[in-house]
C-alpha cells in the first residue's frame, strides 16, 4: 500500500539524524534535523530531490530537536544559543524569531521537540525554575502557561501537541499516582483520558489533528491493549489486541482523521501500520529490507503524518546508515 521516497541519507553531507524524528506538511515536504560532516547542525527540508537548508547555521549554535513544519512552511525547533543557553525558535517568512529562551523566563527548554499549528503558534516543554516543569505555548509575541508541576501534575511525558484553535494536548503523571492525557486552552483544562476503571496505563505520545481529534494507545484494566480516539469527550476504540496485533506503542492521527498505529503484529516486528491488517497495511517495520540493507530502528511521532496519509520516518540500517524517508500511500 505504501511506496518509500528517500529524502536524505547520512554520508558525505549529513552526519547524524538520530535521535530526532522528521516532520511533514500537507504538501509532502519533510523537515528534519541533522549534524553535518563539516561540523554543526541544521534544519533541512526535502521531498525526494534537492535538500534545502532552512535555517543558516550562523544564526544559532546548534539544533537541539526535531523541527516542525506547517503548510505555510513556518518551522519551529529547539536550539542552542550562540551566547550559551537554549531557545525555542520560529522561522516565519524567512525571519528567525525567538519564542522563548533561557536568558528570559526559563531555566531550561525541552526536551522532545516543539510542535506548531497552522497559525504558527508553538507548544513546547520548559522548566521555568529549578524543580518546576511546564507546558507552554507561544507565537513570537507572547508565551502562555498551559500546565506546570506546581499543582496537580508531577511529571510530563512526550511532546505537547497543539491543534488549530490553540488547544495543547499533553501526557502527564498526577501527584495522586494517576496517568492522564489532557487538553488545555485559555485557562481551561479537560481530562481526555485517565487511568482508573477503564485504562491501566496510557502511551507517552498522544497525537492530535488540527481539528482537535486526539489519538492514543492504552493498556486496558481488564487486560490487553488498544488504540483510541477522542472527539470532544467521546472516546472510540480504533483497534484492540487480538489475532492481528499483540501490542500497541502509539498512534498518529492525520488532519483528515486517519490513524497510523505503532504496533507489533503477532509473530512480527514493531512497525508502523496504516490499518488493522499487518499483511496489507504495513508501512515499515524492524527487519524490513531497505536500500540493500535492513531496518534496525525507526522513529515517527505526532508531527510525522500529514492530511493525505504520508508519513515521515527516520530509520537506522544494519550497515550503519541513517535515512529520512517519506512513505506515500498508493493511489
Amino acid at each position: 500500500m505504501f511506496s518509500l521516497t528517500v529524502v536524505a541519507t547520512t554520508g558525505k553531507r549529513f552526519g547524524e539524524f538520530a535521535p530526532y524524528v522528521a516532520s511533514i506538511n500537507d504538501a509532502g515536504i519533510v523537515a528534519f534535523q541533522s549534524t553535518l560532516r563539516v561540523g554543526g547542525s541544521g534544519v533541512f527540508a526535502g521531498a525526494g530531490g534537492r535538500v534545502e537548508e532552512l535555517v543558516r547555521r550562523s544564526l544559532h549554535a546548534g539544533v537541539a530537536s526535531h523541527p516542525d513544519l506547517n503548510d505555510a512552511r513556518d518551522t519551529s525547533f529547539y536550539g542552542e544559543l550562540p551566547r550559551g543557553g537554549q531557545g525555542v525558535f520560529l522561522l516565519r517568512d524567512g525571519r528567525l524569531q525567538m519564542v522563548a529562551d533561557t536568558h528570559g523566563a526559563f531555566a531550561s527548554i525541552g526536551p522532545l521537540g516543539p510542535t506548531m499549528n497552522e497559525a504558527g503558534t508553538v507548544a513546547f516543554r520548559a522548566d521555568p525554575a529549578d524543580g518546576v516543569s511546564g507546558i507552554f505555548a507561544g507565537d513570537g509575541a507572547a508565551v502562555t502557561t498551559v500546565a506546570d508541576t506546581s499543582g496537580r501534575w508531577s511529571r510530563f511525558h512526550g511532546l505537547p501537541v497543539i491543534t488549530g484553535d490553540g488547544t495543547v494536548v499533553f501526557r502527564a503523571d498526577c501527584r495522586d499516582g494517576a496517568e492522564g492525557i489532557y487538553a488545555g486552552r485559555g485557562g481551561t483544562m479537560r481530562a481526555v483520558a485517565e487511568t482508573g476503571e477503564r485504562f491501566a496505563s496510557l502511551s507517552l505520545f498522544p497525537s492530535a489533528s488540527e481539528g482537535g481529534i486526539i489519538a492514543f494507545a492504552a493498556t486496558l484494566r481488564g487486560g490487553g491493549q488498544g488504540v483510541f480516539t477522542d472527539d470532544d469527550g467521546r472516546i472510540a476504540c480504533v483497534t484492540e489486541t487480538g489475532e492481528a496485533f499483540e501490542a500497541y506503542r502509539g498512534a498518529l492521527i492525520t488532519n483528515a482523521g486517519a490513524v497510523v498505529i505503532i504496533a507489533t503484529p503477532r509473530s512480527g516486528s514493531l512497525g508502523l501500520f496504516a490499518g488493522q491488517d499487518p499483511a496489507v497495511d504495513g508501512i515499515l517495520a524492524f527487519g524490513d529490507a531497505l536500500l540493500d540493507s535492513t531496518v534496525e530502528d525507526l522513529a515517527a511521532n505526532p508531527v510525522s503524518v500529514n492530511a493525505i496519509g504520508q508519513v515521515a520516518i527516520r530509520a537506522s540500517l544494519a550497515d550503519g546508515r541513517q535515512v529520512i524517508l517519506r512513505a506515500d500511500p498508493a493511489g
